[in-house]
């Protein structure tokens, strides 16, 4: 018997996959073909100020440092390094913005947060930033790719990794356990993105797929630092940037388009007066929720499945931080934050499904 069957290797599935083998627990981690795409096409950035009107973002006092911390440990273990913390620059509106934001320096709401107040333009890249901007700390951009490489070789070298597709059928409850294709676990947890939205267990959750369209670009100069605002310019290999991302709540295809092409386009000349040049269009379709807070724990009938997921366009700040609460419910009992917890979406739940015991 295993302690755990893990649903899914993206950045959810790596990281508690691995805290999990840290406690000791025999794990088995399931890996679909071709469904990490929205991993692999993020571009991975953790910033503490985000949105139109540069708020702390939700829990970033907690996030952050259990973040940076986990992610480095997980460097060392897998003898890797994908976490890189470069900085994001963010160009005020206005000398109001710059103003509040110099006087946040001295606020300790904010401080831990602020590199620097810039009061005129960066000289690095030709940016719309006449009244200067925000260097954010504890900011930059999680190498994802990297990151689920390293995970998939430890976890194969402790034969506990599959790359075939979950089938969801073949599960068989026991009387606190659930048996798999011969195999038998303790429990299972869902970490399977989109995947979730399909599931006769977990289905009925209010998930919210948002699409972005991203753009590999290349330039004229090596940028050491991330610009964002209303659109983000990652500095690559070879003078490349990823420059993203559309939010399309409602959308036909997972390809990328040229609307959405196009509006990056025009979000890029906004902000940034270099000359860049087109190479790839890509897209990806991010797991996000009805009220914008990830989905975690146990279904309401079957308690030997769980469901660590929805973790939309912040996962690399989120899942540290909810993986080690999640790991301290499954192992010490604590109860998992009301702010994430699935049960908040009880009553969605009238079609109980017909599981063979």
């Amino acid at each position: 018997m295993k302690d755990f069957l893990i649903v899914g290797h993206g950045i959810a599935g790596a990281v508690l996959s691995n805290l999990l083998i840290e406690k000791g627990k025999a794990i088995d981690v399931l890996d679909e073909p071709n469904k990490n795409i929205s991993s692999m096409v993020a571009a991975g950035l953790y910033n503490p100020i985000t949105g139109r009107r540069m708020v702390k973002t939700w829990m970033a006092d907690s996030l952050f440092p259990s973040m940076l911390e986990t992610y480095r440990r997980l460097e060392k273990v897998l003898s890797s390094q994908f976490l890189h913390d470069i900085g994001i620059y963010r160009p005020f509106v206005d000398i109001a913005e710059q103003n509040d934001w110099d006087a946040k320096r001295s606020d300790d709401k904010f401080a831990q947060f602020i590199e620097d107040v810039a009061r005129d333009s960066v000289s690095e890249i030709d940016l719309n930033d006449p009244h200067g901007g925000l260097h954010l700390a504890q900011s930059g951009y999680l190498d994802i790719p990297a990151l689920l490489l390293a995970s998939s070789e430890r976890l194969k070298a402790l034969n506990s990794y599959s790359e075939e597709n979950f089938e969801e059928d073949k599960l068989e409850i026991g009387d606190d356990t659930v048996f798999y294709k011969g195999t038998e676990y303790g429990r299972v947890i869902y970490c399977n993105g989109l995947r979730a939205q399909e599931s006769k267990h977990f289905g009925w959750l209010p998930f919210r797929p948002v699409k972005g369209d991203v753009m590999i670009m290349s330039g004229e100069k090596d940028l050491k630092k991330i610009y964002n605002r209303g659109i983000f310019i990652l500095p690559r290999k070879n003078r490349e940037v990823k420059v993203g991302s559309t939010y399309q709540n409602h959308f036909e295809s997972i390809e990328p388009t040229e609307k959405g092409q196009n509006e990056l386009l025009e979000k890029l000349s906004a902000l940034c007066h270099e000359s860049f040049e087109r190479k790839e269009a890509l897209a990806g379709v991010r797991p996000a929720t009805k009220d914008r807070r990830p989905l975690i724990g146990k279904h309401p009938e079957y308690g030997q499945f769980y469901l660590f997921n929805g973790f939309g366009s912040k996962g690399v700040s989120l899942v540290p931080y909810f993986a080690h609460d999640l790991l301290s419910h499954l192992i010490h009992g604590t109860e998992i934050n009301e702010d994430v917890n699935l049960n908040r979406y009880l009553k969605e739940y009238s079609n109980p499904v017909n599981i063979s015991r």
